[in-house]
Protein backbone atom coordinates (compact mmCIF):
# COMPACT_ATOMS: atom_id res chain seq x y z
CA UNK A 1 0.00 0.00 0.00
CA UNK A 2 1.18 3.64 -1.08
CA UNK A 3 0.68 6.35 0.92
CA UNK A 4 -0.39 9.69 -0.35
CA UNK A 5 -0.30 13.52 0.63
CA UNK A 6 -2.84 15.64 -1.04
CA UNK A 7 -1.91 19.81 -0.42
CA UNK A 8 -4.75 22.36 -0.97
CA UNK A 9 -3.17 25.56 -1.62
CA UNK A 10 -4.93 28.94 -2.13
CA UNK A 11 -2.85 31.29 -3.96
CA UNK A 12 -1.76 34.77 -2.38
CA UNK A 13 -2.87 33.21 1.11
CA UNK A 14 0.17 32.36 3.57
CA UNK A 15 -0.48 30.09 6.59
CA UNK A 16 1.11 28.79 9.81
CA UNK A 17 -0.66 26.88 12.46
CA UNK A 18 -2.55 29.32 14.29
CA UNK A 19 -2.80 32.19 11.42
CA UNK A 20 -3.61 32.33 7.62
CA UNK A 21 -3.19 35.74 5.76
CA UNK A 22 -3.86 37.46 2.63
CA UNK A 23 -3.52 40.75 0.52
CA UNK A 24 -6.40 41.19 -2.27
CA UNK A 25 -6.14 43.96 -4.93
CA UNK A 26 -8.87 45.92 -4.94
CA UNK A 27 -7.93 48.24 -7.86
CA UNK A 28 -7.46 51.82 -7.90
CA UNK A 29 -4.56 51.65 -6.11
CA UNK A 30 -6.17 50.27 -3.28
CA UNK A 31 -5.45 46.43 -1.27
CA UNK A 32 -7.36 44.80 1.63
CA UNK A 33 -5.31 42.64 3.82
CA UNK A 34 -6.75 39.65 5.76
CA UNK A 35 -6.40 37.80 8.82
CA UNK A 36 -7.71 34.64 10.00
CA UNK A 37 -6.43 33.53 13.76
CA UNK A 38 -6.96 30.67 14.96
CA UNK A 39 -5.23 31.76 18.26
CA UNK A 40 -6.28 33.03 21.28
CA UNK A 41 -4.11 36.58 21.11
CA UNK A 42 -4.45 39.54 19.69
CA UNK A 43 -0.56 40.19 19.74
CA UNK A 44 0.11 39.05 16.15
CA UNK A 45 0.92 42.20 13.64
CA UNK A 46 0.81 41.83 10.04
CA UNK A 47 4.07 44.45 8.04
CA UNK A 48 4.47 45.15 4.38
CA UNK A 49 6.58 47.05 2.24
CA UNK A 50 6.16 48.63 -1.49
CA UNK A 51 8.15 47.42 -4.41
CA UNK A 52 11.85 47.33 -3.30
CA UNK A 53 11.85 49.88 -0.56
CA UNK A 54 13.92 48.86 2.44
CA UNK A 55 12.47 47.91 5.63
CA UNK A 56 13.45 50.65 8.27
CA UNK A 57 10.87 49.76 11.05
CA UNK A 58 12.27 49.11 14.57
CA UNK A 59 13.76 45.15 15.16
CA UNK A 60 11.69 43.44 17.60
CA UNK A 61 14.39 40.43 17.52
CA UNK A 62 12.96 39.42 14.22
CA UNK A 63 14.69 41.58 12.25
CA UNK A 64 13.59 45.14 10.86
CA UNK A 65 9.93 45.66 9.75
CA UNK A 66 7.99 47.23 7.31
CA UNK A 67 5.06 49.73 7.22
CA UNK A 68 2.37 48.16 9.27
CA UNK A 69 -1.40 48.99 8.37
CA UNK A 70 -3.66 49.15 11.26
CA UNK A 71 -4.60 44.97 11.58
CA UNK A 72 -3.61 43.13 14.09
CA UNK A 73 -5.17 39.21 14.96
CA UNK A 74 -8.27 39.80 16.38
CA UNK A 75 -10.19 37.34 18.62
CA UNK A 76 -13.95 36.58 19.41
CA UNK A 77 -14.93 38.03 22.45
CA UNK A 78 -16.30 34.23 23.75
CA UNK A 79 -12.56 33.21 23.68
CA UNK A 80 -10.13 32.89 26.94
CA UNK A 81 -7.43 35.57 25.68
CA UNK A 82 -3.70 34.84 26.35
CA UNK A 83 -2.03 36.08 28.32
CA UNK A 84 -4.16 35.37 31.82
CA UNK A 85 -5.30 32.16 30.02
CA UNK A 86 -3.62 28.92 28.05
CA UNK A 87 -1.95 29.95 24.63
CA UNK A 88 -3.82 28.29 21.95
CA UNK A 89 -3.79 28.09 18.28
CA UNK A 90 -6.59 25.96 17.44
CA UNK A 91 -9.40 27.87 18.04
CA UNK A 92 -12.44 27.13 15.68
CA UNK A 93 -13.88 28.91 13.97
CA UNK A 94 -10.72 31.50 12.81
CA UNK A 95 -11.57 35.13 13.46
CA UNK A 96 -11.37 37.43 10.33
CA UNK A 97 -10.13 40.62 10.93
CA UNK A 98 -9.20 42.97 7.47
CA UNK A 99 -8.21 46.37 6.88
CA UNK A 100 -7.72 48.28 3.18
CA UNK A 101 -5.05 50.68 2.67
CA UNK A 102 -4.81 53.28 0.03
CA UNK A 103 -1.43 52.94 -1.69
CA UNK A 104 -2.06 56.48 -3.00
CA UNK A 105 -2.40 57.74 -0.19
CA UNK A 106 0.74 56.53 1.96
CA UNK A 107 3.20 58.82 3.07
CA UNK A 108 6.90 58.67 0.91
CA UNK A 109 5.52 55.71 -1.56
CA UNK A 110 8.29 54.29 -3.90
CA UNK A 111 7.87 54.76 -7.72
CA UNK A 112 4.97 57.21 -6.94
CA UNK A 113 4.43 57.35 -11.17
CA UNK A 114 3.96 53.78 -11.37
CA UNK A 115 0.55 51.88 -12.76
CA UNK A 116 1.51 49.17 -10.38
CA UNK A 117 2.82 48.26 -6.96
CA UNK A 118 4.28 45.28 -5.74
CA UNK A 119 3.15 44.91 -1.85
CA UNK A 120 5.14 42.23 0.06
CA UNK A 121 3.27 40.97 3.46
CA UNK A 122 4.03 38.98 6.51
CA UNK A 123 3.88 38.67 10.09
CA UNK A 124 7.01 38.48 12.29
CA UNK A 125 5.59 39.83 15.46
CA UNK A 126 3.53 37.62 17.71
CA UNK A 127 4.33 35.25 20.92
CA UNK A 128 4.70 31.91 19.28
CA UNK A 129 7.52 31.73 16.39
CA UNK A 130 5.23 28.84 15.03
CA UNK A 131 2.64 30.51 14.56
CA UNK A 132 4.20 33.53 12.68
CA UNK A 133 4.57 33.62 8.99
CA UNK A 134 8.07 35.28 8.15
CA UNK A 135 8.53 34.43 4.62
CA UNK A 136 6.54 37.24 2.67
CA UNK A 137 4.11 36.32 0.44
CA UNK A 138 3.90 39.12 -2.86
CA UNK A 139 0.21 40.45 -4.68
CA UNK A 140 0.40 43.37 -7.59
CA UNK A 141 -1.68 46.41 -6.60
CA UNK A 142 -3.09 47.71 -9.78
CA UNK A 143 -4.94 51.21 -10.77
CA UNK A 144 -2.34 53.41 -9.30
CA UNK A 145 -1.09 56.69 -10.71
CA UNK A 146 1.44 55.86 -14.32
CA UNK A 147 -0.41 56.11 -17.61
CA UNK A 148 -1.56 60.32 -17.86
CA UNK A 149 -0.92 62.67 -20.52
CA UNK A 150 -0.51 65.42 -18.13
CA UNK A 151 -3.25 67.24 -19.57
CA UNK A 152 -6.05 68.86 -17.24
CA UNK A 153 -8.88 67.25 -20.13
CA UNK A 154 -11.62 68.81 -20.86
CA UNK A 155 -13.72 71.66 -18.82
CA UNK A 156 -17.28 73.14 -18.39
CA UNK A 157 -15.41 76.62 -18.63
CA UNK A 158 -15.61 78.87 -21.02
CA UNK A 159 -11.72 79.55 -22.76
CA UNK A 160 -9.78 82.05 -21.04
CA UNK A 161 -8.61 83.61 -24.70
CA UNK A 162 -11.27 83.05 -26.94
CA UNK A 163 -11.58 80.11 -29.18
Amino acid sequence: MTAGIIAIVHPGTASAAGLDINAVDNGACKVTFSMENRTNTTAYTMDYWIDDEPLTGQDYGTGPTGRRPPLTSGVDPSVPQWPGNLYRNNVEPPFHTEQQVNLAEVANLPNPGAATHEVHYRVILGPEANDRIPVAKTTTVTGCGGGGTGSAGSSNFPPLFGS
